[in-house]
């Protein structure tokens, strides 16, 4: 199998703040990336700033209890919908780990890692997979948790957690009609960081090759993508981009050899590439160019929290480039030229860091 992996790698390398709850977005990082972390926060005075934010975060959580469920209740429910409003109040436990993730990486205080360690045992023995993506990526701060901090659990405690974790990958592999959407790209970045944690190379091959696919059917040459021109939104078109480049980087962490730039970089016959996608984005990041959201979207879903009053479904609402700042602090992973989009954004070239994520996205290039 290890054989197949890289003889299919080689082929393949030449080859913000909506109305729905938003976890934030967490990356991986090496031991040796969290130790520049804390030396960048030693000494850098901006990502010291972005860092005391997170820090006193933390803190504020370490009193709360886990409120995990069984069940997920969100993708295709609107916002006022009883059973999604429940929900969002669990998936505030996502926000606490990746507040303690963040906080862990600067001084490795066993503190947060513990009480890390609580809440992902209490959703491992509470909620089960259904492998819709939309869900199920919400879990990734968790994962990205157990993952760092691994070695705090016992042995039973990891075959326990690796099960679950097994049992979400399957799920997400054997979900009916999976969409060539940003279901898709959530899929693949689930079942890859899986199968990387876990060391699970099909997992990791299945992701490669989907990775792929969905570039060859998704992404056009002339930088839209399936998710812009069924939804008639870039935050769609962004929300979609994402993960891929979650997964490439998070490759590039825990793998032998690097996968990163040749995702970043690989082109469909027809013209198609993550860069590409990215690309498009830029005049709207900048201001030079405004887009309608909404306005010829094809998803009755839309039209429904449009007409219920949702603000940001609302046709005609203007994108905002401030929505795109992850997006971008992604793609400068894969490419510094994106540093000048982000200095741009809101005009604030002030400071070297103006986000967390930002700070992470640096330590993960080292």
């Amino acid at each position: 199998m290890r054989t197949y992996l890289w003889l299919f790698c080689f082929t393949f390398l030449l080859a913000p703040l909506f109305t729905l709850a938003d976890i934030p977005e967490t990356l991986l990082l090496t031991p040796s990336q969290q130790r520049y972390l804390a030396e960048l926060i030693r000494t850098n005075p901006s990502a010291k700033t972005q860092w005391l934010k997170v820090e006193e975060e933390a803190k504020g959580y370490l009193n709360d209890a886990p409120r995990p469920l069984r069940v997920i209740h969100y993708e295709g429910l609107l916002d006022t919908d009883t059973r999604r409003i429940d929900t969002e109040k669990s998936l505030r436990d996502m926000d606490k780990l990746a507040a303690w993730l963040f906080a862990y990486y600067g001084p490795q205080d066993k503190l947060y890692a513990q009480k890390a360690k609580t809440y992902i045992l209490a959703w491992a023995g509470t909620y089960e997979p259904t492998g819709n993506p939309i869900n199920e990526n919400k879990l990734e701060p968790l994962i990205h948790c157990y993952q760092t901090m691994k070695s705090y659990f016992s042995e039973s405690e990891q075959k326990k957690v690796g099960y679950w974790l097994a049992q979400i990958a399957e799920a997400e592999i054997s979900f009916p009609n999976m969409p060539e959407n940003n279901w898709k790209t959530k899929q693949i970045k689930l079942v890859g960081t899986i199968g990387l944690i876990l060391n699970r190379e099909p997992y990791v091959v299945y992701a490669i090759e989907q990775s792929k696919g969905y570039i060859d059917k998704a992404l056009y040459g002339d930088g839209t993508s399936r998710d812009l021109r069924q939804r008639d939104a870039l935050s769609y078109h962004v929300s979609g981009l994402k993960p891929l480049m979650t997964l490439a980087i998070t490759m590039d962490q825990l793998s032998e050899n690097k996968y990163g730039l040749q995702t970043f970089n690989y082109q469909n016959p027809a013209g198609g590439s993550l860069r590409k996608s990215v690309d498009y984005v830029v005049p709207y990041a900048l201001g030079e160019k405004t887009h309608a959201e909404w306005v010829n979207t094809k998803v009755e879903l839309d039209r429904q929290r449009a007409a219920a009053g949702i603000a940001h479904y609302q046709p005609g609402t203007l994108y905002e480039p401030e929505r795109s700042r992850e997006m971008f602090e992604l793609a400068s992973y894969f490419a510094p030229s994106y540093q000048e989009v982000l200095r741009n954004l809101k005009n604030d070239g002030r400071n070297e860091f103006n986000s967390w994520f930002s700070v992470l996205v640096a330590a993960a290039r080292e």
